[in-house]
């Protein structure tokens, strides 16, 4: 029987559409890992997209061989989609992070595990130089709390400033690449949506030496949406036989969100018994997040090996907050490096069927810390393991990572990220001959 070419593709984008709609807050239905870094701007940046870029260190923009695209850089949908298939990638991921810090009266620590759906994307051919994608991925995450004791003030005692927060943002996205021999390009169309939630609480801890003591809560939410763009560009030199010499580069212009705040402060004092509310309206304003520039520059045999290397720049100078821009926000920049020993699906032995991957990264982040940048560094290596009698692959990732250095007086964070695909590659074009 034919095939229609035109109702799957219908299909597959109804598909696609669907499970976003159906998903929409589902990448920060669990918390992220507790850490005081996320307090900044609109959350932590995240650091990798599917499991298989993760495990090679991060880099994704240099790429151009099948199964290479990946929305850091649309251009890649071209190359990385033949025209008779369809690919389909989703992820989930577990994280595990312990924070310790030198304290004058001794070294405090503490430990958090988070994890859930870390990416759905599809990817199809429109035509042989078009191809699509449609993705749900998440771009910050939100999950702090610190505490500060006073010393002991007369008659108040002591007090304890509690500050937390928690969310995060998500983008939904529809890219586009056109392609003519070694050259290709794309676009990005994402909405980009989330909300954000911040608390900072004050308590008097012994109420027999205040006149109202009690506690103190100003808690501020705010809900976030608006649109972003990503542009992208790669040019892979053959250089012979199956040998490829590929550089790409992406640039992602700064976002400008819509937000609606509400405001609550709240206070409880024991010497009435009482509570005291203070409502505030909703309040519109804007958030900007900052624009990044990224490359990359790979060396491929076909079917066999690639490595690589990335670099980006993020101006983080640009974030503004409700018209509020922040002094200790600094331009951030990272490095990436990674390579794949590619599978062979028709080779001899079972070992050489997987897939191996390893990388490592160096980041130097926005925020500045007792006059020192911060600092994070991490290293990562992975599998591809082959499903029976199909293209698609089962992909096994490892990253551990540091921030922040006890030497500096800053906390230290070291993480342990396990992530899990299925990456699947089905041929649904073809049109049989015969019934």
């Amino acid at each position: 029987m034919a095939v229609n070419k035109a109702s799957i593709l219908k299909g597959v984008l109804f598909l696609a559409l669907s499970s976003f709609s159906g998903l929409p807050m589902s990448l920060h239905a669990q918390a992220g890992m507790l850490s005081p870094y996320s307090a900044f701007g609109a959350g932590h940046m995240q650091p990798y997209l599917n499991v298989r870029n993760m495990s090679m260190g991060g880099i994704a923009v240099g790429l151009s061989a099948p199964g290479d695209m990946n929305p850091f850089n649309p251009a890649t949908y071209r190359t990385g989609v033949d025209t008779l298939s369809v690919r389909f990638d989703i992820g989930f991921n577990l994280g595990m992070n312990q924070l310790k810090q030198d304290l004058p009266d001794g070294k405090v620590s503490n430990q958090s595990t988070a994890g859930g759906l870390s990416n759905l994307e599809f990817y199809f051919p429109v035509c042989k130089c078009y191809k699509m994608a449609v993705y749900l991925l998440p771009v910050t995450d939100m999950n702090y709390r610190s505490s500060y004791f006073s010393d002991s003030v007369p008659h108040v005692g002591v007090t304890q400033l509690l500050h937390k927060g928690s969310g995060g943002l998500s983008k939904a996205g529809w890219g586009h690449s056109l392609g003519w021999g070694p050259v290709s390009v794309g676009v990005n169309l994402s909405y980009v949506f989330g909300k954000l939630s911040k608390n900072a609480t004050l308590s008097y801890l012994d109420d027999s030496l205040a006149t109202h003591a009690g506690k103190a809560d100003f808690f501020t939410e705010t809900k976030l949406n608006g649109f972003a763009a990503d542009f992208g560009i790669t040019y892979a030199a053959r250089l012979f036989r199956d040998r490829y010499l590929t550089v790409g580069a992406s640039y992602s212009l700064s976002t400008l969100l819509y937000g609606k705040r509400t405001t609550m402060a709240q206070g409880v004092f024991s010497s009435v018994s009482d509570t005291a509310f203070l409502p505030s309206a909703a309040r519109k304003g804007k958030v900007v997040l900052p624009s990044v520039i990224r490359a990359g520059i790979s060396y491929e045999q076909r079917g066999q090996f690639v490595v690589g290397a990335d670099f980006s720049y993020t101006w983080w100078k640009e974030f503004e907050d409700y018209g509020k821009k922040y002094d200790y926000l600094e331009n951030a920049f990272s490095v990436n490096v990674g390579a794949e020993l590619k599978n062979d699906p028709q080779a001899a032995s079972k070992a050489r069927r997987v897939a191996y991957r390893i990388g490592g990264f160096y980041e130097q982040q926005c925020i500045s810390y007792d006059g020192h940048r911060l600092q994070a560094f991490g290293v990562s290596l992975g599998v591809g393991i082959p499903v029976r009698k199909s293209r698609s692959l089962i992909n096994v990732g490892l990253q551990y990572g540091r921030t922040g250095s006890l030497n500096l007086g800053q906390i230290k964070e070291d993480y342990l990220r396990i992530g899990v695909s299925f990456s699947s590659v089905e041929t649904w074009f073809v049109k049989p001959k015969y019934d």
